[in-house]
Protein backbone atom coordinates (compact mmCIF):
# COMPACT_ATOMS: atom_id res chain seq x y z
CA UNK A 1 0.00 0.00 0.00
CA UNK A 2 1.16 3.40 -0.84
CA UNK A 3 1.03 6.17 1.70
CA UNK A 4 -1.75 8.67 1.13
CA UNK A 5 -0.99 12.29 0.94
CA UNK A 6 -2.90 14.43 3.45
CA UNK A 7 -3.72 17.89 2.17
CA UNK A 8 -2.00 20.54 4.28
CA UNK A 9 -3.26 23.95 5.22
CA UNK A 10 -3.88 25.99 2.15
CA UNK A 11 -3.13 29.21 3.99
CA UNK A 12 -4.16 31.16 7.05
CA UNK A 13 -7.85 30.90 7.91
CA UNK A 14 -9.79 34.15 7.75
CA UNK A 15 -10.95 35.51 11.12
CA UNK A 16 -14.62 34.93 11.85
CA UNK A 17 -16.58 38.15 11.60
CA UNK A 18 -18.36 39.15 14.78
CA UNK A 19 -21.47 41.29 15.05
CA UNK A 20 -21.02 44.92 16.03
CA UNK A 21 -22.02 45.22 19.74
CA UNK A 22 -22.68 48.98 19.57
CA UNK A 23 -26.40 48.71 18.80
CA UNK A 24 -27.00 46.16 21.56
CA UNK A 25 -25.06 48.25 24.08
CA UNK A 26 -27.10 51.31 23.10
CA UNK A 27 -30.39 49.38 23.50
CA UNK A 28 -29.40 47.99 26.91
CA UNK A 29 -28.24 51.43 28.09
CA UNK A 30 -31.49 53.06 26.97
CA UNK A 31 -33.55 50.34 28.67
CA UNK A 32 -31.54 50.75 31.87
CA UNK A 33 -32.08 54.51 31.91
CA UNK A 34 -35.82 54.03 31.33
CA UNK A 35 -36.04 51.49 34.16
CA UNK A 36 -34.11 53.79 36.52
CA UNK A 37 -36.39 56.71 35.59
CA UNK A 38 -39.51 54.64 36.30
CA UNK A 39 -38.10 53.47 39.62
CA UNK A 40 -37.20 56.99 40.73
CA UNK A 41 -40.62 58.28 39.66
CA UNK A 42 -42.34 55.55 41.71
CA UNK A 43 -40.27 56.49 44.75
CA UNK A 44 -40.66 60.29 44.49
CA UNK A 45 -44.29 60.68 43.34
CA UNK A 46 -46.85 60.03 46.09
CA UNK A 47 -49.41 57.32 45.33
CA UNK A 48 -52.69 58.50 43.84
CA UNK A 49 -56.03 57.34 45.24
CA UNK A 50 -57.69 54.35 43.62
CA UNK A 51 -60.28 54.97 40.93
CA UNK A 52 -63.88 55.05 42.18
CA UNK A 53 -64.89 52.08 40.01
CA UNK A 54 -62.39 49.72 41.66
CA UNK A 55 -62.87 50.98 45.21
CA UNK A 56 -65.44 49.52 47.56
CA UNK A 57 -68.03 52.04 48.74
CA UNK A 58 -67.38 52.79 52.42
CA UNK A 59 -69.69 55.16 54.28
CA UNK A 60 -67.81 58.19 55.56
CA UNK A 61 -68.74 59.57 58.97
CA UNK A 62 -69.33 63.30 59.11
CA UNK A 63 -66.85 64.96 61.45
CA UNK A 64 -66.63 68.51 62.62
CA UNK A 65 -63.21 69.99 62.05
CA UNK A 66 -62.14 73.13 63.82
CA UNK A 67 -59.27 75.06 62.40
CA UNK A 68 -57.40 77.60 64.44
CA UNK A 69 -56.36 80.57 62.38
CA UNK A 70 -52.80 81.78 62.77
CA UNK A 71 -52.33 84.82 64.97
CA UNK A 72 -50.73 87.75 63.22
CA UNK A 73 -49.01 90.29 65.45
CA UNK A 74 -48.56 93.85 64.19
CA UNK A 75 -46.54 96.51 65.98
CA UNK A 76 -48.21 99.90 65.72
CA UNK A 77 -46.19 103.04 65.25
CA UNK A 78 -46.64 105.97 67.60
CA UNK A 79 -50.02 107.62 67.02
CA UNK A 80 -51.53 104.67 65.11
CA UNK A 81 -54.79 103.11 66.25
CA UNK A 82 -55.64 99.42 66.15
CA UNK A 83 -58.28 98.31 63.63
CA UNK A 84 -61.81 97.63 64.84
CA UNK A 85 -62.16 94.28 66.63
CA UNK A 86 -58.42 93.80 67.15
CA UNK A 87 -57.07 92.75 70.52
CA UNK A 88 -54.45 95.17 71.78
CA UNK A 89 -51.58 93.79 73.87
CA UNK A 90 -49.53 96.29 75.82
CA UNK A 91 -45.85 96.05 74.87
CA UNK A 92 -44.82 96.61 78.50
CA UNK A 93 -46.97 93.71 79.79
CA UNK A 94 -45.07 90.64 81.02
CA UNK A 95 -44.64 87.85 78.50
CA UNK A 96 -46.68 84.68 79.08
CA UNK A 97 -44.72 81.72 80.42
CA UNK A 98 -45.34 78.14 79.33
CA UNK A 99 -44.26 75.37 81.69
CA UNK A 100 -44.00 71.85 80.30
CA UNK A 101 -44.03 69.00 82.80
CA UNK A 102 -43.35 65.43 81.80
CA UNK A 103 -44.64 62.63 83.96
CA UNK A 104 -43.00 59.23 83.49
CA UNK A 105 -45.38 56.40 82.69
CA UNK A 106 -45.67 53.56 85.19
CA UNK A 107 -43.62 50.48 84.31
CA UNK A 108 -45.45 47.96 82.14
CA UNK A 109 -45.82 44.35 83.18
CA UNK A 110 -45.06 41.72 80.59
CA UNK A 111 -48.09 39.59 79.76
CA UNK A 112 -47.36 36.15 78.33
CA UNK A 113 -50.25 34.46 76.56
CA UNK A 114 -49.76 30.80 75.73
CA UNK A 115 -51.89 29.33 72.97
CA UNK A 116 -52.26 26.04 71.18
CA UNK A 117 -51.60 25.74 67.46
CA UNK A 118 -55.31 26.25 66.77
CA UNK A 119 -55.29 29.52 68.74
CA UNK A 120 -56.99 28.45 71.98
CA UNK A 121 -55.60 30.15 75.07
CA UNK A 122 -53.95 27.86 77.59
CA UNK A 123 -54.72 28.96 81.18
Amino acid sequence: MAPRSVPGPAGPRPAASRPNPTRLRFALGTGGIAALSALLTAIVVPPSPASPSSAVAVPVAQATVTQQRPIQYVQLAAGQAAPAGATVIDAKAPKPITIVTTVPAPPQQTVVVRTTQSGKIIP
